[in-house]
């Protein structure tokens, strides 16, 4: 293993309820009275994926050719709103890393194998919950943190692994992914990579029949150790 990359949402902290959330606070700045439940938040991953905006663009009673400018504030100020309850809930305690991550991570730096990160999380957010979580040290100690506006493509292509690989200097089947979807997970194996899955709260029936190896978290049963991971991947 030359390189560790570890997804973001979902995956290091657990933080997929926290895009439903931030888009109803949304709601409430735009003065709307729609809430999104949990359940309808992710019937809407599923049908919608990335369409969420137009349909509460439909709501704003606004003329058709003002949806892309509109939708561009929208999404600007949601992904705003998302990183401060992020950031505020990991400062205060009642938002914790994912069980065994900060040991594991810890271990493969001890290692001296670089970590990266590769998230569909728009950049400067990533950094900011990155730094929150675990420290500024450990995200001034990454090989590389790419956003999802680092590549053309989003997950379930291979885009952002292939390029973090690439940043990096590294061969893409010396690489280890951790990740928490069905699309990562897809994305991780089409980039010829190990791919370990945790499947994150809204993604547990989803189909990782692709990864590698699939645990309910890097504690569960047992602790996860790096070398359980090199032995999972050299075997």
């Amino acid at each position: 293993m030359d390189l560790f990359i570890s997804d973001l949402d979902g995956t290091i902290v657990e933080t997929e309820d926290y895009h439903r959330l931030a888009y109803n606070s949304l709601f409430g700045e735009l003065g709307l009275t729609q809430k999104w439940t949990k359940q309808q938040y992710m019937d809407r991953l599923q049908t919608m994926g990335g369409n969420k905006l137009r349909e509460v663009f439909s709501w704003l009673d606004l003329p058709d050719h003002e949806y892309e400018q509109t939708k561009k504030k929208l999404y600007e100020r949601k992904t705003a709103i998302y990183a401060d309850l992020i950031c505020s809930d990991l400062s205060s305690g009642k938002l914790n890393l994912r069980p065994g991550i900060r040991r594991l991570f810890q271990e493969i730096q001890d290692a001296g194998i670089p970590i990266a990160i590769a998230t569909a999380c728009v950049g400067w957010v990533a950094s900011q919950v990155v730094e929150a979580a675990l420290g500024r040290s450990f995200l001034q100690s990454l090989a590389c943190l790419c956003g999802g506006e680092s590549a053309e493509k989003h997950k379930p292509a291979p885009d952002i692994y292939l390029l973090v690989a690439n940043k990096v200097g590294v061969n893409a089947g010396s690489c280890i992914v951790l990740e928490d979807t069905y699309h990562g997970t897809t994305a991780a194996k089409d980039a010829g990579m190990f791919c370990i899955a945790t499947p994150s709260e809204f993604a547990m029936h989803h189909d990782f029949s692709r990864a590698n190896l699939v645990l309910a978290d890097l504690d569960t049963p047992t602790p996860f150790h790096l070398e359980d991971l090199i032995a999972c991947h050299d075997g």
